[in-house]
């Protein structure tokens, strides 16, 4: 056994050697082609090169003469060649995976980008790489394995997932390759990554997720393993659908006065049996667009003495992740009246002159003592009573971390432990509670932080559910 497996070695290694690979015509460098608006300074500058080399590299006489379409070789990137694209950083992937993909060295795809921190590419990253003329993925011919090549350097050759290599051979694989010693070569074809082979995919939706927003953290499995992650300093609720046995899927809400910027992606996928892989990768926070607003109320419905023991309740609350999903497709209105609203979720509040420290945790929806409240979706109450700040509310659970809230009623038409289906009156409208008037606030809260409502009215999560 252990011969046929060197003889393997060995014939694969050959194929490898002499198999065609992907050429790119372009001989004296990456081809760059001009955009609108693109001087030859700018495009200098972005590659880090000076004007007179790439004026030279072109036989440009009148730097001004470039034009959109045109196309032009970069000089000092020996070993690099193909056409630059612009395309997004993968969840999973990192310098030396993309690098190996790309067929360059991972220092001259760090100097393409002009990339600060390498160590951190983030997801959505636009990064710079050389493609084949019809936009396919090349390997570059200097990258041939010789004997004591690298792992990752034959893997990429063969068009093989190095983690396979070491799944493959009990786990004992080393960094280097020697070809007598007998390392087995699989051929399903799976692409180099950074992800081991019981990972099949990771995907966030959207993938640079926002302010007050929804996102969805999807982990594709080939095995049966157990998922774990936080983004941030929230711990991700990975849950496993009843129809997706290997998928794993996680929804949470992004704090609307989050610090836009970077924020660590944590995963770590713990086999049956084996060692845990863990994967950790920035995820950028965008900026909400969210007006501002004063409002004058009550001096009670701010003191810290009602507002921090009135947080800390609701916050228990819904901090449980409870595994089965009630709900199925969007949510509905919990009111009949919602096509204007007297204030939206996310907009920032300065209450009584106090300053702008508040913000809309809901979705305000007009409504009087006569105004139905119907469930959106179906679930379970968890809450129904009277709240100094909230007044009288109602919060029901739909599973998976997924919560909704109904503050300020008159009157409260359901219990803790009722289950509700969507439609289901539960109670009325009022103006009870931090209010100027009587309206509906309604609030959607995931993964213990309220999100905009209004995307679960037009949206389904988790999106692996929608179709698309």
């Amino acid at each position: 056994m252990r011969s046929a497996r060197r003889a393997a070695l060995i014939l694969a290694l050959a194929i490898v050697a002499l198999a065609p690979r992907p050429a790119f015509a372009q001989q004296s460098g990456p081809t760059y082609v001009v955009q609108e608006g693109d001087t030859l300074t700018g495009i200098a500058q972005r590659f880090g090169i000076s004007v007179d080399d790439l004026a030279a590299a072109n036989g440009l006489n009148d730097p001004s003469s470039i034009f959109p379409g045109m196309s032009l070789s970069l000089p000092g990137f020996e070993g690099v060649s193909g056409i630059l694209e612009t395309r997004p950083v993968g969840a999973g992937e990192n310098l030396e995976s993309l690098a190996l993909r790309y067929g360059l060295a991972a220092a001259d795809l760090a100097r393409l980008n002009h990339l600060v921190n390498p160590a951190r590419l983030y997801v959505d990253q636009p990064l710079i790489v050389p493609v084949g003329e019809g936009g396919e993925v090349g390997t570059s011919a200097d990258l041939v394995v010789p004997d004591g090549g690298g792992m990752l350097a034959l893997a990429a050759r063969a068009g093989i997932n190095p983690w396979a290599i070491d799944r493959l051979n009990g786990g004992d694989a080393r960094a280097w390759v020697i070809p007598e010693s007998g390392v087995y070569l699989p051929g399903d074809g799976t692409p180099a990554d950074a992800l081991p082979t019981s990972v099949a995919s990771i995907s966030l939706t959207p993938s640079r997720p926002s302010q007050g927003r929804t996102e969805a953290v999807e982990v594709q499995l080939t095995e049966d393993d157990q998922v774990a992650g936080m983004l941030g300093d929230r711990t991700l609720n990975f849950m496993t659908p009843s129809e997706a046995p290997l998928s794993r899927e996680a929804l949470q809400g992004i704090y609307a006065l989050a610090e836009p910027g970077l924020v660590d992606l944590a995963l770590t996928v713990t086999p049956a049996s084996g060692t845990p892989f863990t994967l950790v990768q920035p995820v950028r926070i965008e900026a909400g667009d969210y007006a501002r607003e004063y409002v004058t109320v009550p001096s009670e419905t701010l003191d810290p003495a009602n507002t921090v023991p009135e947080d800390k309740e609701i916050a228990a609350v819904v901090a449980p992740a409870t595994a089965q999903r009630l709900w199925d497709g969007v949510f509905q209105f919990p009111t009949d009246y919602h096509e204007t609203f007297p204030s939206v979720f996310g907009t920032r509040r300065n209450y009584n002159g106090t300053g702008w420290n508040y913000y809309h945790t809901g979705l305000d929806l007009y409504g009087n003592p006569k105004t139905e409240i119907r469930a959106p979706a179906p679930g379970v109450v968890v809450f129904a009573g009277p709240l100094t700040v909230r007044g009288n509310a109602t919060y029901i659970d739909h599973g998976w971390g997924v919560y909704s809230g109904y503050l300020h009623q008159s009157q409260i038409f359901v219990k803790p432990g009722d289950r509700v289906e969507a439609g289901q009156v539960i109670g009325m409208v009022g103006a009870t509670g931090r209010v100027t008037g009587p309206h509906l606030h309604w609030e959607i809260w995931v993964g213990g932080v309220p999100v905009q409502p209004l995307d679960w009215t037009k949206r389904v999560y988790p999106p692996s559910e929608s179709g698309g």
